[in-house]
């Protein structure tokens, strides 16, 4: 009996990684979920590896959650290298992980001039090189096993060309994010042509503005340009990234710009009610969606 497919998830203890590792896992895929929060958050928020693990193996799915910390290289390479240990092969990349960084000179607020170096240097490291690593690193072991799906999360940054935008903090984000973005949205028009021929596929997925933390962070996000009341439920791009993930012919995605909303919208894959349900009532759970197959 062949074995389980296996999906590697960055930033899954909580929000957008952790719903995209849940579906998969009631899709039948065995999961590495990574982030730094293993057994207790490491942050303001709730949410740890262990918590998604659990639920994975709530679905008869096999877990390694794995404490990563893409500032750490070697935390990475070592991370990919168990990953592969456990279950001899990956067969889907989904690189959800961000730096959020809401401190006084950090970079989610900040005009570029009052952030500190070494904030845009973290940023650019989690946001950049790790996704390049990870990249890396799965797609030489897709190569040579001929099969294997990498996603790319990115945070869409096309409304930086809309005129009379607002300053950072005031109804947009510090440049950070867009500008890493804007490097690793290249990743999957660059490398297409490398590796479709091998049976590999890469794409960039945006997952939209997506009602994916509690309320604790609204405040904040909001001076961002975040509207809970316009956001549509995690269960987009869960769902999105799920139908790509057990498509028959994922080469159809290669080296595109995929929106999870516009992949659910075109397949049918969520009523709308499911896509928009009342913000009020906080982040839906994937539980509350049939599978694709019901």
């Amino acid at each position: 009996m062949p074995s389980a497919k296996v999906a590697m998830v960055t930033g899954a203890s909580r929000g957008i990684g952790k719903a995209i590792a849940l579906d998969l896992a009631r899709h039948g895929f065995d999961i590495v979920p990574t982030a730094r929060s293993l057994s207790a958050s490491v942050v303001a928020w709730g949410g740890t590896l262990e918590e998604t693990a659990e639920r994975a193996r709530g679905y008869g799915r096999r877990a390694l959650p794995l404490a990563m910390d893409l500032l750490e290289q070697d935390q990475i390479q070592r991370g990919f290298a168990r990953a592969l240990d456990e279950f001899g092969h990956i067969d889907v990349l989904v690189t959800s992980a961000t730096n959020i960084d809401f401190s006084p000179t950090g970079t989610y607020l900040n005009s570029f001039v009052d952030t500190d170096w070494e904030a845009l240097e973290r940023h650019a490291r989690v946001n950049v090189i790790s996704a390049m690593l990870l990249n890396h690193l799965a797609i030489r072991h897709m190569v040579g096993r001929k099969t294997g799906i990498v996603m790319n999360v990115t945070q869409n940054a096309a409304w930086l060309t809309a005129p009379d935008l607002p300053l950072p903090g005031r109804g947009i984000c510090g440049m950070a994010i867009p500008v890493t973005r804007g490097v690793t949205d290249r990743l999957a028009p660059a490398l297409k042509r490398e590796i479709g021929a091998h049976g590999v596929t890469i794409l960039t997925f945006d997952p939209g503005m997506t009602l994916s933390n509690d309320d604790s962070r609204f405040a904040d996000t909001a001076l961002a340009g975040y509207r809970p009341d316009l956001a549509h439920s995690v269960l987009v791009p869960a769902r999105a990234a799920t139908y790509i993930a057990t498509s028959h012919n994922p080469a159809a995605f290669n080296g595109e710009f995929v929106i999870a909303l516009d992949v659910v919208r075109k397949f049918g894959l969520l009523t709308e009610t499911e896509v928009f349900p009342d913000w009020k009532l906080g982040v839906q759970d994937v539980d509350n969606i049939p599978t694709l197959w019901n």
